[in-house]
């Protein structure tokens, strides 16, 4: 009997990735809808998707490298298709300068390379600091990432996905937390747009037996999309 073939996914960053509410006392990871969503398409894969969020934790002066080199080692038990990164966010706060952090993260994204994955880079996602300053460093770290271009990297923009200032107020009470970190349906959309990139690429690859049909729960793409 033929094996299952398999899909391994590590969702790995810091709050965002670990799915922050609450003031860190509970937790909703975007993986969720993002596995589900996956399960869904590739019903004939064996699937794995691994999170590893460290709240504040920064790509320069942190342990973003530490956390990270342990997943791609040459002796790792299991290797990974996908590493779908996120950072930046809290070097920003720090004050830290957008090429900067850019440049520790192409260094953060080649490990995951060598290790034989393909790189989805996520945007920084939105605020509700809304200062020109702000938004000025926040735009120029996002479109580093957006441009940058290097073998299996692919790029998934959540800041536009998941917009501060153009949310109607009542989506925005549904949707954000504290004005940085999400509430479990901003996490849900966050898992959707990481959903909707991946299994796109996925397609592209011809992948056999994968249904793309319903894949999206109806009513609440409807919702979102609705409320933007």
């Amino acid at each position: 009997m033929a094996h299952a073939p398999e899909l391994r996914v590590l969702c790995f960053g810091a709050s965002i990735t670990g799915g922050h509410y609450s003031w860190g006392l509970q937790h909703h990871p975007y993986a969720r809808r993002l596995e589900s969503r996956l399960r869904k398409a590739l019903p004939s894969h064996q699937l794995t998707v691994v999170v590893d969020g460290l709240s504040g934790d920064r790509v320069i002066r942190g342990n973003y490298l530490s956390r990270l080199k342990p997943h791609f080692d040459a002796d790792a038990e299991r290797k990974f298709d996908w590493l779908i990164f996120q950072g930046g966010g809290n070097d920003l706060v720090r004050g830290e300068e957008p090429a900067a952090i850019f440049e520790a993260m192409k260094e953060l994204w080649q490990i995951g390379s060598q290790g034989g994955a393909k790189v989805m880079a996520l945007t920084v996602t939105d605020t509700q600091d809304q200062r020109p300053l702000t938004r000025e460093k926040y735009d120029k770290l996002n479109e580093m990432i957006k441009v940058h271009q290097q073998e299996n990297f692919f790029v998934t923009d959540v800041f536009s996905k998941i917009p501060y200032a153009s949310m109607s107020k009542e989506m925005r009470k549904n949707v954000w937390d504290d004005g940085l970190h999400f509430k479990p349906l901003g996490y849900d959309m966050l898992g959707d747009a990481v959903a909707d990139r991946l299994l796109e690429i996925l397609q592209t690859a011809s992948i056999p037996n994968m249904d793309l049909g319903s894949n999206r729960p109806e009513a609440f793409g409807k919702r979102g999309e609705s409320s933007l």
